[in-house]
């Protein structure tokens, strides 16, 4: 392995050689340490498949990465808060089982009164107080109960759960262990022989059949269903719709099964033994209490939400408390590991400690580069691209190629998204392994280092027996203890019962590689910020269904479902590396599914359906499934329903406890068939063992029953339609389709049916509507539709016998001849009468055709038209119809192509408009009339109208030719705007108005643009005007292009007074900036500012000569003297102004070279002080003071 074999491996660790400065005070063996090449170091997952035989032997590794490996902190110290929780060290071992002392009392009083036949009178005091009889005798049983208390001489230890934070006396022991005697002994003996029947009755549960309803005994406190003589009562399916369940489970909320339903001796709450967290096989002998009412608020114990710190408040904190415990020196490991193990063994009082954990990075941000996180501006970009694509970035590592968690589609935190921690010294982790048995890994950022210890995986049971045995108290009032994270135990108490535990000290830099089902815990040995991930390679799989079963047994929801992960794993595209795993896997999850859906058939569930199809079904978690009511597991394969509880599922293995149905009353839903998931194991490996042939098959009468199903099929789809039968024998059918490619006959002939049922109800329901339109004529009732029976006649070969069939072809030979008539009528021209005929014809026939609705549509159109023209043809009064309505109707009837009556009489009338639109033009007809001897007044008044128009027409175009030249633009917009309201007038239409309207707009934009010869405009005001122009597209002429030039100007000025009030410019620049502005006769915005800044430095000049003169050789000093107030202000004063200025930089030498001589002169006034307190004299002092002031006075 060259330099990545671990260093701790070859100093022999394993072996009996356990050094204390190695491993620190307690003596553990460390686990290895390995150095990874540059180049093994570029696959994490490479790198761990590689070591792994080796680490996994001790659950735990450290990996030191290559020097040039060193991500920046992606997180902005600064601005940095975070959430913290308070831990109380003191507890994580040595506390008191969190006991309800009421419900130990009413069990403890239950018992003296069956047992002993008295009652506890009174309270009973120790040292003056009343003494909690509950944590005395929780106490006794974490030290194995009287008799080993007695002979090990544990009760110091017992009375430190009695009264903490005390000293007791011998005295004191000898009175509590007389009446621990007096008042639990007895106690204990009937609850440890009441525990030892509880444990045979597991066993025996475990070995037997399930006894019958007959025979289960239960105490009359947890049978539900009794009569008053106490005899069970039979629930019908009547009484059990009718009746209100008097007790429902707080677990599933079913109020059935009430022969297994305990109630809870106090609360009267009740709760199968299926749902309880372990399951119980049967119900348990004696009281039984439910963990609500064992468990008190009280005396629960877990972390509790503490202060939000920003990091350097917390790192105030933190150094505080290391230097409250180890002074302002270095501690070293031995001394920090064993002051936290005497703090959890109790022996130091109470300690509390702030840990800032599980913070979610996805809203506090990770200490690894993030390609949408803000790059800090003291990190490269180049750097800070790489690292956010390394693969050891913990949150690229999930996703990595090889890494069975890339299918995972939502963001689970903690295991998608990597968690931070921000611990202190004591700050713990305490025994856990990962959510779903993953692999772990952390990242040491910075600060101070880690201890991990940590127990192999393939010891986890042991393990967990000797936590068990350690703290019977605890695990009896929480089962689930280690699911809690809140809780250690001395790893010396582990390796003194047989079990291998091995240390890690991560440093900074470091990574910590923990192992599936590995336990781990430790603490920090001060301030540090560190984050972690899980992550899945393909070995991780068979223990990812070990903890799915653990979820399951304790009734816990998973983190997500491990049978859609196989499942989608299995469809994407697998390396050589994942498919030996994952094919064993999926084996073992087909297996299962096989034989609990084979179950299932046998106990009587036939029935059975598809689960809905996934949208995205090439990632997990994109939809959620249902969960089972009993152990809350998804359920992603399978799952059972019944009808009388729609919104309750459950898996194959509590279908019994959905409900209390007949079995042939449940439906068994599936998501794939086993025909599926074999194909799905096949495909994992293309050579077919023995094993996966023998599954193929299935029981021998399940075979023989669908051999008959297949024949009666045949028989049925070769005989006349029946709905019933093919109804009939396609619910049967539900009963094979689950199964495996052995029923693919079955699945095949079930879709012929499915399809044959399809096409021959459609048939029988287009001749049910054909003929009930004939005998009814219509009345409302719906028509079949031709396209609908077409596609029932497309098929090449008829599904199935169906006599109607034939009857239907006829029918739909019948409507294509009448579609011929229809379109042969549409193509032609003829008359309206026949158009209405063929559609009465298209009205009483049975089926509906489409092109039915073109012929009312062209038959509609042509009453339309026919209308209008019989209006026109008929209307008398004059001038009465516009012309371009009857031009309209002649369009319309070109395009329409159908013969109406009136149509000759319309075209005469169209005729006539036609013709005398062709004379109306004015002037040809006065040509015309011109010297007509006839007098007509009208044509006297034409010609009149005529001569005005004329007139109007010259006096527009004298304005128009000299429009654009005229200075007076005022005057030509009052002459336009006159001619405008003439031509309004005008008895004749024009067509010059519309450009008498376009030459006002010019006119007035003229006039706008001649104000800048009077006035200064704005600058605004110029680019409208000019904008203006382009419009009316006059912007060419002379007085626009000098505005534009005179705006380009302007606004090069403005540019460079910007950049020069941006920048320090000289006096100089200043003043040739402000003269250039007297050639621009435009509105300047920042001339001000100019002037302004200007004025400004010259004013600050004449103030600041009198301190400038003083610093000149060349000019002499005033008699006068200066304030120095003065002088700082005018420094403050320098920093305002925009104007680049020499004498800046002279005055604050003058301000430094005042503050210098303040200084001189005050150490000599100090000097000259102290030799007077001391009374010495000297001449050789007093010159050196002379000479010194002497100097200072001529500054």
């Amino acid at each position: 392995m060259g330099k990545g074999r671990p260093r701790a491996v070859e100093k022999g660790v394993v072996g009996p050689n356990l050094s204390v400065s190695a491993s620190g005070s307690l003596n553990i063996p460390s686990a290895p340490v390995y150095y990874p090449t540059e180049d093994e170091f570029r696959d994490p997952l490479e790198y761990i498949y590689k070591i792994r035989p080796e680490a996994e032997l001790y659950g735990i590794c450290r990996i030191v990465p290559p020097k040039n490996w060193k991500p920046p902190f992606a997180l902005d110290l600064d601005s940095f808060t975070f959430p913290t929780k308070t831990q109380a060290i003191h507890q994580l071992q040595v506390r008191p089982a969190s006991s309800d002392s009421k419900t130990f009392e009413l069990e403890y009083n239950r018992f003296l009164e069956d047992h002993c036949g008295k009652k506890l009178r009174k309270k009973v005091v120790f040292e003056g107080e009343d003494l909690d009889l509950c944590k005395l005798f929780n106490a006794a049983k974490r030290y194995g109960g009287y008799d080993k208390v007695v002979k090990g001489k544990k009760w110091g230890e017992v009375a430190r759960f009695v009264r903490p934070a005390r000293k007791i006396s011998e005295c004191s022991k000898h009175v509590l262990c007389q009446l621990y005697r007096d008042h639990l002994h007895d106690y204990e003996k009937y609850y440890n022989k009441l525990n030892k029947e509880v444990v045979r009755s597991r066993k025996r549960g475990m070995h037997e059949e399930k006894r019958s309803e007959q025979n289960v005994e239960c105490s009359s406190s947890k049978r539900r269903r009794t009569n008053n003589e106490g005899e069970k009562v039979k629930v019908c399916k009547v009484e059990k719709e009718d009746e209100e369940h008097d007790q429902i489970c707080e677990q599933c909320r079913s109020g059935l099964h009430g022969e297994v339903m305990l109630l809870c001796d106090r609360c009267n709450k009740g709760w199968h033994i299926h749902c309880l967290s372990p399951p119980l096989k049967q119900v348990p002998p004696g009281n039984w209490y439910c963990l609500d009412c064992l468990n008190s608020d009280k005396d629960s114990f877990g972390f509790v939400p503490g202060k939000r710190f920003s990091l350097e408040v917390f790192r105030r904190v933190a150094n505080r408390s290391k230097r409250k415990w180890f002074g302002s020196g270095s501690a070293s490991r031995v001394q920090i590991e064993k002051k936290f193990w005497e703090i959890v063994e109790g022996s130091i009082g109470e300690v509390e400690v702030m840990y800032g954990s599980d913070l979610d990075t996805s809203i506090y941000g990770s200490g690894f580069p993030r390609g949408n996180d803000q790059r800090p501006e003291s990190v490269e970009a180049k750097i800070w691209d790489e690292y956010c694509g390394s693969p050891w970035n913990l949150n690229n590592l999930p996703k990595l190629k090889g890494s069975v968690l890339r299918t995972v589609h939502h963001n689970i935190a903690g295991v998608m998204v990597p968690w931070l921690y921000v611990g202190m010294l004591f700050s713990s982790f305490c025994w856990h392994f990962e959510d779903h048995c993953f692999y772990s890994m952390n990242y040491l950022h910075w600060g101070e280092p880690k201890c991990w210890y940590s127990v192999p995986g393939s010891e986890a049971s042991a393990f967990e027996k000797v936590m068990r045995d350690s703290l019977p108290d605890l695990f009896d009032a929480q089962p689930d203890l280690l699911f809690q994270l809140v809780t250690m135990l001395n790893p010396s108490v582990l390796q003194g019962n047989g079990v291998p535990v091995y240390s890690v000290l991560q440093e900074p830099g470091n990574f910590v590689i923990t192992f599936p089902r590995s336990y781990h815990g430790g603490f920090n040995l001060g301030l540090n910020c560190a984050e972690a991930v899980n992550f899945a390679p393909a070995d991780w799989l068979p223990h990812g269904g070990f903890g799915a079963g653990l979820y399951q047994l304790y009734r816990k929801t998973a983190v997500l479902s491990h049978e859609e992960l196989v499942c989608v794993v299995a469809k994407s595209d697998c390396d050589s590396r994942v498919t030996p795993y994952l094919k064993k896997e999926l084996t073992r999850i087909y297996s299962k599914e096989k034989t609990w859906r084979e179950r299932l058939w046998r106990k009587g569930i036939i029935k059975s359906s598809l689960m809905s199809s996934r949208k995205c079904p090439e990632y997990v978690g994109t939809e959620e499934d249902p969960t089972c009511i009993i152990c809350k597991q998804y359920l992603y394969l399978s799952a059972v329903v019944c009808r009388c509880r729609p919104s309750a599922f459950v898996c194959l293995e509590h279908w019994e406890h959905l409900c209390e149905c007949k079995s042939r009353r449940l439906r068994l839903l599936y998501r794939h068939t086993l025909g599926e998931l074999h194909d799905l194991v096949l495909a994992m490996d293309k050579h077919c063992f023995e094993e996966t042939t023998e599954s193929q098959r299935g029981p021998c009468y399940f075979s023989q029953l669908a051999e008959k199903w297949l024949l009666r099929s045949c028989k049925i789809s070769q005989s006349p339609f029946s709905r019933d039968e093919y109804v009939s024998v396609l619910k049967e059918a539900e009963q094979f389709l689950w199964a495996g490619s052995e029923m693919n006959p079955v699945r095949e002939m079930a879709k012929n049916l499915i399809r044959s049922q399809k096409w021959a109800e459609g048939v029988r329901d287009c001749l049910s509507k054909i003929e009930t339109w004939s005998s009814h004529c219509g009345n409302g009732i719906e028509r079949a539709h031709l396209e609908y029976i077409n596609e029932l006649l497309s098929f090449d070969a008829v599904p199935c016998y169906e006599p109607g069939h034939l009857n239907l072809k006829n029918y739909a030979e019948q409507a294509r001849g009448l579609i011929q008539d229809i379109e042969s009528a549409m193509s032609s021209c003829p008359k309206i009468s026949e158009l209405e005929l063929l559609y009465s014809r298209a009205c009483e026939f049975p089926i509906d055709v489409k092109e039915s609705e073109n012929l009312l549509q062209r038959i509609s159109s042509a009453k339309v038209l026919m209308e209008g023209i019989r209006n026109c043809i008929s209307e008398k009064r004059p001038a009465a119809i516009d012309v371009d309505v009857v031009y309209k109707l002649k369009l319309e009837s070109s395009e329409l192509q159908v013969q109406l009556p009136d149509i000759e009489k319309f075209s005469d009338l169209l005729g006539k408009a036609e013709s005398c639109r062709a004379r109306c033009d004015v002037e040809v007809l006065l040509q015309e009339l011109d010297g007509f001897t006839v007098n007509i007044p009208e044509l006297k008044l034409l010609s009149q109208y005529h001569t005005d128009a004329v007139s109007w027409i010259t006096r527009f175009n004298a304005v128009l030719v000299t429009s654009h030249e005229r200075e007076d633009q005022n005057n030509a917009v009052d002459e336009l705007m006159l001619i405008l309201k003439d031509g309004a007038s005008l008895r004749i239409k024009v067509d010059q108005l519309s450009l008498v309207e376009c030459e006002l707009k010019k006119a007035r934009c003229r006039e706008k643009a001649l104000r800048m010869r009077d006035t200064k405009l704005s600058l605004d005001f110029i680019q409208e005007v000019i904008t203006e122009a382009a419009v009316l597209h006059i912007e060419g002429e002379k007085l626009f292009v000098d505005m534009s030039k005179a705006l380009d100007a302007a606004l090069q000025w403005e540019e460079r007074a910007k950049y020069i009030l941006a920048h320090e410019a000289h006096i100089s620049d200043i003043e040739d900036v402000i003269r250039s502005s007297e050639d621009i006769y435009v509105n300047l915005p920042s001339l001000l500012d100019v002037k302004d800044a200007l004025s400004k430095a010259m004013a600050w000049l004449r103030s600041s000569e009198p301190f400038l003169v003083t610093c000149s050789p060349l000019v002499p000093a005033s008699s006068s003297l200066l304030n120095v107030d003065t002088l700082k202000e005018l420094v403050s004063e320098s920093k305002c102004i925009t104007v680049s200025l020499k004498e800046k930089m002279m005055l604050e030498t003058v301000l430094m070279n005042c503050e210098e001589w303040k200084h001189d002169a005050c150490s000599l006034l100090q000097d000259i002080s102290c030799l007077f307190d001391m009374r010495i004299s000297g001449d050789g002092i007093r010159d050196g003071l002379i000479s010194k002031i002497e100097s200072l006075v001529k500054e």
